[in-house]
């Protein structure tokens, strides 16, 4: 079968705020050489699989920047709107069956646009493996990660048997949502979970099948108004379709409920960049354990995240916090309750600062 790629990019990212916004969300903060996250994605993803198989799904009101960013490596015409954001489950639905309408029989690996990745040679192996395991099994293949640490910001895949002839590949007991740290220890110990990567790889039928089975109303709406609009990613009966969506995750809808999917273990540097001290691995360390980006001097300052867009960073005696500056707000918080940040931009939205989340 042939091998696609589709690489999602349409969410917020508020555990980053204030360096992500709504407008401007965190797949596209610069990590790297000045890079973004989504750009990175992209160039990876293109070393393996042909720039015209390569599509990306992503909010109406983000085409503009993500065309722009991906200007000479993925085509115009590959970028995929959605009208809303409705989770993975609506997303994952949309671009596998509007791709099954445009290419018929393919091979489709969902990339999160927001994952740092050094190893791109063992990140390419685990990719090859899931797509091989994926034609070979007609089912759903996940990749996932052997964890390093006891991360509580991750979701964990519980291993079952080896596949037989795979050494890398093995069968997936259940998925579990993010622990706490105590529990995450323990999955550490145990050797038998890895983390979830995020990225699944399978077969248009396989994930007709699937949709059909375990999401019937995002199967139904979906597929009627992909053939409403034949294959195009417009028309007003998509957004219908979306409005009447519940917002549910792929995991969620899919993943934990299905009985027979596989799991490719992925020996590669990972981190899904999920708030702004995971965001601090794309910024080395000093000699004082701080991570930095931007203008900064520090005195007694240690084990911090630092970042500014707009000028210097002074301090005194800062020990593990998060300083973030951009141009329109400041964010102050310990290293441990980064997690909260989320919460703090509901607290913004509800008390009439939209425009800086």
């Amino acid at each position: 079968m042939e091998k696609y790629a589709v690489i999602m990019a349409g969410g917020t990212g508020s555990r980053l705020w204030p360096l992500s916004r709504e407008e401007k969300p965190k797949q596209f903060i610069a990590v790297e050489h000045g890079e973004c996250m989504l750009l990175r994605t992209a160039e990876r993803i293109c070393e393996m699989i042909p720039s015209e198989n390569c599509y990306v799904i992503t909010n109406e009101t983000l085409f503009d920047i993500t065309r722009n960013t991906l200007e000479g490596i993925i085509p115009a015409a590959n970028i995929i709107l959605e009208p809303s954001r409705k989770n993975t489950a609506a997303c994952i639905a949309y671009a596998s069956l509007l791709l099954k309408k445009r290419i018929g029989l393919g091979l489709l690996c969902f990339v999160p646009a927001d994952s740092y990745v050094k190893d791109t040679a063992a990140y390419k192996e685990a990719i090859e493996l899931a797509y091989q395991a994926a034609e070979e099994k007609n089912g759903l293949v996940v990749i996932g990660i052997p964890p390093k640490y006891p991360a509580t910001g991750y979701g964990y895949i519980y291993m079952g048997a080896k596949i037989k002839g795979k050494r890398k590949v093995v069968q997936v007991k259940k998925f579990v949502e993010k622990p706490k740290l105590k529990t995450a220890v323990k999955y550490l110990e145990s050797g038998k979970y890895l983390w979830n990567s995020g990225i699944v790889v399978m077969s248009t039928d396989a994930a007709s099948t699937a949709l059909e089975s375990l999401l019937p109303n995002h199967y139904h709406l979906i597929m009627a108004a992909v053939n409403a609009n034949d294959g195009q990613d417009s028309g007003t009966e998509i957004k219908e379709a979306y409005d009447a969506l519940p917002n549910i995750s792929f995991d969620k809808g899919v993943l934990e409920k299905s009985d027979s999917i596989c799991a490719v273990k992925g020996y590669f540097d990972w981190d899904d960049i999920g708030n702004i001290d995971a965001l601090s691995t794309t910024f080395g360390m000093d000699e004082n354990g701080n991570s930095v980006r931007g203008s900064f001097q520090g005195l007694d300052t240690t084990g911090s995240v630092i970042y500014s867009d707009c000028g210097l960073i002074a301090t005194i005696g800062v020990e593990n916090m998060i300083v973030a500056v951009t141009q329109d707000a400041v964010l102050v918080c310990p290293r441990d309750r980064v997690q909260d940040v989320k919460s703090l931009v509901e607290l913004l939205k509800k008390n009439g600062y939209e425009n800086l989340t």
